[in-house]
């Protein structure tokens, strides 16, 4: 049996930008998709933010390897008649504007479910389609705001006033619940012959995904229950899970005694127990007989490193090819998230580098409408399509 990718043949048109959209249709170009990124005249606003090379920034090219790009000024009505035939050859349309942006070109759901009654449309938004905050602007840090996550993390840090988290939890959760919303629905459209359109807004996503809030939901107050970190021989170690329960483990299996006395309240047992268990921890004579004994009891643990010792000490990031490479348009290679899917009779890759802006105004727009060169170059004359100046010489077929 010949191995292909699970998504081949698959078409999107890509009207995404930064991040949460970007992260879904990262994943679909690595699932084999055809993505068609279709960005403004000012480009997503990521290709300026990271270290560049060739022109193109890191951030834009981890969410953005893969794929081709077109560039469209969608305010000219010419654009949008040729997004529409687009749309007509598309399995998928993807967007994260703000509720309404679309439909502001004629591009909004009931427009295009007219021209493809098949078409799978995602919208990712930070309050939803509707209700009653549909039409603010969010990132994701005003949505871990508002979900508590700045609180709790403050609670935890001790610090004098809530920072953000160091990661855009929203937009990634968002974006992996915004993928299963789409797949879903692509495999019903492939079913039935009927579209759908996916609404997916990061309050919700993180609402579901917060196992925290989840607790508050039903009156739980949980101070920590996810892990700990204590000083141990060797530097920081974290030990995960209930705290009560790794109490028990070292207490009972690997002979921690208890220093508690009787009739102790709560909070001098918690105190108490944890001191005994970071001067454990410190009592061993190197990292490596530490390990073992953590091992040995079945506990659950993990190395604490910073961001740039993460690429060269964890361990699994090259025993699984965690990272990959790609052309970095300049003679060399860039490295960039792999993907994270092992299929045992499929396959899922990276499938080249990020495009530049309209770098592929040509070659996708002769694939998907059969548009001779001659009228690609009078809709660039137009200012229909436009591209970076230093992106490689387009083929005209």
């Amino acid at each position: 049996m010949t191995v292909s990718f699970p998504l081949e043949g698959v078409k999107v048109l890509d009207f995404t930008r930064v991040l949460a959209g970007p992260f879904v249709t990262r994943i679909l170009s690595d699932l084999g998709a055809d993505v068609i990124k279709v960005e403004p005249p000012e480009g997503d606003m990521t290709r300026n933010i990271g270290r560049k090379i060739a022109g193109i920034s890191g951030y834009f090219s981890q969410q953005n390897v893969g794929k081709r790009a077109i560039c469209v000024d969608l305010t000219k009505p010419e654009a949008q008649e040729l997004v529409k035939k687009l749309v007509a050859e598309a399995d998928v349309v993807t967007e994260n504007f703000r509720p309404g942006v679309m439909a502001s070109f004629n591009l909004g759901w009931e427009d295009l479910k007219a021209i493809n009654p098949k078409l799978v449309m995602l919208s990712i938004s930070g309050f939803g389609q509707d209700g009653p905050e549909k039409d603010r602007a969010s990132y994701a840090p005003i949505i871990h705001a508002e979900m508590g996550l700045l609180h709790r993390q403050q609670q935890v840090t001790g610090t004098d006033k809530p920072v953000d988290l160091a990661l855009s939890v929203a937009d990634t959760s968002t974006g992996m619940h915004g993928l299963i919303g789409l797949l879903a629905a692509l495999h019903h459209a492939q079913r039935t012959g009927q579209g759908q359109h996916v609404d997916v807004a990061m309050i919700n996503a993180l609402m579901f995904t917060d196992d925290y809030v989840h607790f508050a939901i039903d009156k739980v107050r949980i101070v920590n229950g996810g892990g700990t970190v204590f000083h141990a021989t060797g530097g920081p170690i974290m030990l995960a899970g209930d705290e009560k329960w790794y109490w028990r483990v070292l207490n009972t299996r690997a002979g921690v005694p208890d220093p508690t006395p009787e009739g102790a309240d709560l909070k001098t047992k918690i105190a108490l127990r944890r001191q005994a268990i970071e001067e454990y921890l410190l009592s061993f004579p190197d990292r490596a007989s530490l390990i073992a004994k953590l091992n040995e009891v079945n506990l659950a643990w993990g190395d604490v490193f910073d961001y740039r010792e993460v690429l060269e000490k964890q361990g699994s990031i090259e025993g699984r090819q965690i990272l990959t490479e790609v052309d970095d348009r300049e003679g060399g290679r860039r490295k960039v998230t792999n993907t994270p899917y092992r299929f045992s009779d499929a396959e899922a890759a990276v499938r080249g580098p990020a495009p530049y802006r309209g770098e592929h105004n040509y070659d996708a727009l002769q694939d998907w409408l059969g548009l001779p060169a001659t009228e690609i170059d009078r809709l660039a004359e137009a200012g229909v399509l436009l591209a970076d100046a230093t992106a490689p010489e387009q083929s005209k077929g």
